[in-house]
């Protein structure tokens, strides 16, 4: 029996446009209804995924800054920041790339560092409160995640300068196509899952999970209901045990919890 369902964001619950579905509120209702709790889990900020959820935020999970923070209900279960060591060495080494974005992601807001108009834009669209600064010092907040946007492509110009950091301690993974998020080593999706399981006692066989891109792996291994978006990355797709038969821009995710749950509309 299904008592938690946790959705990946962008890409998978939201459409192009970072839309919910339409119906996605009455369903939630449904969900609700039959004790089963729903979780979003994202590399987004925290405070950016409650702008989504308003009505709902203190009766759900959220999983933000790719697992590095978990709030239950309104509370925190669990976070996990990164030392200012290796915020500087991260901050440095974006200064070899022209046009890139650098953003550290707290608990009150994501600080952005002097950048292009286009790049702040793209960034603006995934936090929601963005203040800008022009040295690390003027920051107090705990920041458990380096988002950097890369206009050029993370994959095959920025990532490769940005992957050493493994070897101090850090985790840096591609979240998408221009994208790339700096974590501390062993902070992900799936860990962030287990302790939210753990503090609701629900487990992997009660859980129904959907991703699209590779940050969403350990996350969806962590769910015996894993689900891979139509439209995600292969890799996605050979780790998930099943597939959405429609992509984000078509519910993919709200019309395969309808189906597998039997939720009904009434019109």
């Amino acid at each position: 029996m299904i008592k938690l369902i946790i959705s990946d964001m962008d890409g998978t619950l939201l459409n192009s446009q970072h839309e919910l579905p339409r119906d996605f509120m009455y369903v939630f209702e449904q969900l609700e209804q039959r004790g089963i709790y729903f979780c979003a889990a994202s590399g987004r900020q925290y405070l950016s995924l409650l702008q989504f959820f308003a009505p709902v935020k203190d009766r759900m999970a959220f999983i933000s800054e790719n697992g590095a923070f978990v709030n239950v209900n309104g509370k925190e279960v669990y976070q996990n920041a990164i030392a200012p060591y290796h915020i500087q060495l991260a901050l440095e080494r974006s200064k070899s790339f022209s046009g890139m974005a650098i953003g550290l992601c707290g608990k009150k807001a994501t600080y952005l560092f002097p950048t292009t108009p286009y790049a702040e834009q793209q960034v603006r669209i995934y936090h929601h409160t963005v203040v800008k600064v022009t040295d690390f010092s003027e920051i107090q907040d705990d920041i458990f995640q380096i988002t950097l946007f890369d206009p050029q492509g993370a994959r095959e110009r920025s990532f490769p300068a940005f992957a050493s950091f493994s070897q101090e301690g850090l985790k840096v993974t591609i979240s998408g196509a221009y994208w790339i998020d700096i974590t501390n080593a062993g902070v992900n999706k799936g860990v962030a899952v287990e302790a939210l399981q753990a503090s609701l006692g629900i487990t992997p066989d009660e859980t129904m999970a959907f991703g699209d891109y590779l940050n969403d792996l350990e996350m969806l291994t962590r769910a015996t209901y894993s689900y891979a978006m139509k439209n995600a990355q292969e890799e996605v797709k050979q780790v998930a045990a099943y597939q959405t038969e429609e992509d984000n821009n078509n519910d993919g995710v709200l019309k395969t919890i309808v189906k597998e749950l039997k939720i009904t509309f009434i019109s």
